[in-house]
């Protein structure tokens, strides 16, 4: 499209320009005073255009007679530009699952356990235990039907008391104590460990262990 401009100067000037959206697409100037006329060629467009595709052109600057013509530069294709460097993976610090610490475990690591302590509890429980049991014979003259029941309850009480907690090791020792302890009742009983003795010394053992271990 063809346009004509009448410069204030008195200087007349033409040129070719596709419009964008009915107005122009860069900026003209007056060849002889320098005066920008793009304003000027915007009226003369709005007056003969309406409406037109937006087209954006290169960039030139090519003199007509003197005239300089300022155009847009196109924005750059995507089609061209370098495809983006892939990012480093970021690394995922593994997860840490907390530690449960049992109130047992927590007591043994600060030494609050003794097995010393845990082992004279036994001892005073089966001792006592076995008293009571002989005594209870004295006054009768007559076994109590539980006594190896007694015997091991009071020793392994007793141990798990002053040990203040169960122990595996402690079970086994108290087991052995209870053992003693109810063969020892039943010799002073009878003058001798008779074999249908045997039930009442397995189940003092038996209970035993299961409190104190």
């Amino acid at each position: 499209m063809e346009v004509k401009i009448v410069c204030n100067c008195g200087q007349k000037y033409k040129f070719d320009v596709e419009p964008v959206n009915g107005r122009m697409p860069f900026t003209v100037n007056c060849p002889v005073c320098g005066v920008n006329g793009t304003q000027s060629a915007n009226d003369m467009l709005t007056q003969n255009f309406s409406g037109q595709s937006p087209q954006v052109s290169a960039a030139i600057a090519t003199p007509v007679g003197g005239l300089r013509i300022n155009r847009l530069a196109p924005a750059p294709s995507t089609a061209d530009m370098p495809p983006p460097l892939p990012s480093t993976p970021r690394r995922i610090a593994p997860v840490r699952l907390p530690m449960v610490v049992t109130p047992a475990a927590k007591s043994k690591a600060a030494g609050e356990f003794n097995l010393g302590l845990g082992i004279f509890g036994a001892v005073l429980g089966s001792a006592l235990g076995a008293g009571l049991m002989f005594a209870f014979y004295l006054w009768a003259q007559f076994r109590f039907p539980l006594m190896g029941t007694g015997i091991g309850a009071l020793a392994g009480l007793g141990a798990r008391v002053l040990y203040k907690g169960t122990d595996m090791t402690l079970g086994v020792i108290t087991a052995a104590v209870a053992l003693f302890a109810t063969a020892g009742t039943l010799y002073l009983m009878f003058g001798d460990v008779a074999g249908m003795f045997i039930l009442s010394m397995i189940v003092s053992v038996s209970v035993a262990y299961k409190i104190a271990g």
